[in-house]
Order: structure tokens, then sequence, then C-alpha cells
């Protein structure tokens, strides 16, 4: 079932801790992004691990936090996807900050952008 929208580009998924611990859901993220065409998902190693952010855990442990967001980045950038996809902007933050500072060619993007079709190349995807 397709959800009407389009994106062009290889996309692997983190799963938030508040999503996913604090909701449970991990499975609808990934039905919505195989539902939009062009769209190809592949699985991120260790998706359900924190990215590092974990409110003020970041600041507090910058040392340990940082840590965890290398290995989360390697994961992400092993996967050959244009974008790692998100639906929690502190991840977002955590992650696209990462992947600037790693000079990355992997995007951070919120699902959203990826339902509204935004080009996994584009200059103005955040990062």
């Amino acid at each position: 079932e397709r959800v009407g929208s389009s994106f062009k580009g290889r996309v692997t998924y983190h799963d938030s801790c508040h999503l996913l611990r604090g909701l449970g859901e991990s499975a609808a993220p990934r039905k919505l992004l195989r539902a939009v065409g062009g769209v190809e998902l592949v699985e991120l190693p260790g998706a359900d691990e924190c990215c590092g952010f974990g409110g003020s855990f970041s600041v507090r442990l910058p040392e340990v936090s940082s840590a965890i967001l290398d290995k989360k980045l390697a994961n992400a950038e092993r996967t050959g996807a244009d974008c790692l996809v998100a639906c929690d902007a502190g991840c977002l933050m955590q992650m696209g900050g990462g992947l600037t500072r790693r000079g990355s060619r992997v995007k951070a993007l919120h699902l959203a952008q990826v339902l509204a079709g935004e080009d996994s190349r584009s200059e103005a995807a955040p990062r």
C-alpha cells in the first residue's frame, strides 16, 4: 500500500528511545517508509540502540554520548544509505550534527520530510 508520495533514495531508520521504549512502537515508521514510492529501506544495525542524546545526558556525559553516537553513525554509513531517518528532534540534532562533523554524505531527515518527498540529495536538507 502506497501513501501517495515519492522519495528517491536509500534510507535507514533509527528507533528513537521515546517512540520505541515509551510507546512501544517500531513497526509503524518502517511501514510508512516502505509505503513511499522510490524508498529503498535498509535495516540499520543497532537501530534500537540509543543515539547518545538523551536530553541532558549528552551535556552531562559528553564523552560517553560521543562514543554511543560514533557507533550509531558508523552503522548508518555502513548501510550505504543516503539518509538516516528518525522521528525525534533530539535524535536528529544529535545524529545530524555528528554526520556534519564527520563530513559524511549521509543526511539526517525526519520521517515527515521523507513523507513530504524532500529530495535526499538536496543541500537544503537539515543536517
